[in-house]
């Protein structure tokens, strides 16, 4: 027996997916981030023990990764599927780009980018993974580093959601908006 998959997100435009991908996916991660960001420091100021010190430490190097990546695309990718959006609503023709058909808006450096993104997403979310703290019962402040623990579990989570989202839509929605345009013969 076949099971049908529906995708939520089929029907919709580019622009809506861009607006999920900020409002719900990037905003959300940085938030989640920026939380954790806040525990790790409490602890670090709590710091007794060198194997405690380490989780700390390794988890703000993976939170700085992630606010760094997810800050860079709301800067870069961004604005570029916002103008890709526009071209497509206006029936953009990017062979008549600058009389040449050479583009200015670089879409195969864009595709490029998002597919090495998402490599780059899987890596960060295989790093939280490998950094997970078990649990020490004999830790004097086990409360704190179950919080900043959670805290790191919920953000693997969103990422989780977020390659999932750009893989499974956002990708397929780019490619397709550049073949409306004729950005990639």
């Amino acid at each position: 027996m076949t099971m049908n998959t529906i995708n939520p997100y089929d029907n919709d435009g580019l622009q809506q997916l861009v607006e999920l991908l900020e409002n719900t996916h990037y905003n959300t991660v940085l938030v989640l981030s920026e939380q954790a960001k806040k525990q790790a420091a409490r602890l670090h100021e709590l710091e007794v023990r060198q194997a405690t010190s380490q989780y700390v430490t390794m988890c703000n190097r993976l939170i700085d990764q992630i606010q760094t990546h997810i800050k860079s695309k709301k800067e870069s990718f961004l604005p570029y599927l916002r103008s890709l959006f526009e071209k497509e609503e206006k029936d953009h023709d990017c062979r008549n780009c600058n009389g040449t058909g050479a583009c200015s808006l670089q879409h195969e450096m864009h595709l490029g980018e998002l597919k090495h993104s998402l490599i780059r997403l899987k890596d960060i979310i295989n790093s939280i993974q490998m950094v997970a703290l078990p649990l020490y019962s004999d830790t004097i402040y086990p409360d704190a580093y179950r919080i900043l623990r959670n805290q790191m579990a919920l953000l693997e989570n969103s990422l989780t959601e977020l390659y999932f989202f750009e893989e499974t839509n956002l990708l397929p929605k780019v490619a397709e908006a550049q073949k409306n345009i004729h950005a990639r013969s």
